[in-house]
């Protein structure tokens, strides 16, 4: 059996080699604990709030993220490291109309950004039972240089589905560390 098998394998052997004569494309699968490069982020526009009169009523909103703090208005004290652009996130609407609002603006220490508004959140629409609340999710990156380590605060604004007001969230702490 042995005797038979031998040709078949030095057979084997040469195809083998002569397969390997040229490089083949290799796929490196990525490092698990390598970090990706982190893309500076491009400043935020100034806000859609500005000039407008601020509405008495209460914005509907959350704010899901500042940065790596997850609910920081209910899970305080809310931190995020200061290496690293701080993504601001949530959902916001008109309060009084209950459709969703021109616009949302983040306003941190004072200073209003605006934010990309309209992303879809069907739990706020499944929550609310209001499917014309589903594109209503924002979110706005700053950069790391414009947060410097400390106490911060930020407030969501919510620009009135007229676009004559707006709708302001309770400040929110947090810190930089």
């Amino acid at each position: 059996m042995k005797a038979k098998l031998a040709p078949l394998c030095c057979a084997l052997s040469i195809l083998a080699q002569a397969a390997c004569d040229e490089a083949k494309p290799r796929h490196t699968p990525p490092d698990p604990f390598a970090t990706a490069p982190s893309q500076p982020a491009a400043a935020p526009s100034e806000g859609l709030s500005k000039g407008l009169a601020k509405r008495s009523e209460l914005a509907g909103f959350a704010l899901d993220h500042i940065g790596a703090a997850s609910d920081p208005l209910n899970r305080q004290p809310a931190e995020t490291p200061g290496y690293l652009p701080t993504r601001l996130d949530g959902f916001g609407f008109d309060p009084v109309a209950k459709t969703p609002g021109k616009g949302v603006d983040v306003v941190v220490d004072g200073k209003a950004y605006g934010a990309a508004y309209g992303k879809p959140r069907k739990d706020v629409a499944n929550n609310m039972n209001k499917r014309s609340l589903v594109n209503t999710g924002f979110t706005t990156t700053l950069p790391a240089e414009a947060l410097p380590a400390g106490p911060h605060t930020a407030v969501v604004r919510v620009v009135a589905a007229d676009g004559k007001g707006f709708f302001e969230s309770p400040p929110i702490r947090f810190e930089v560390k």
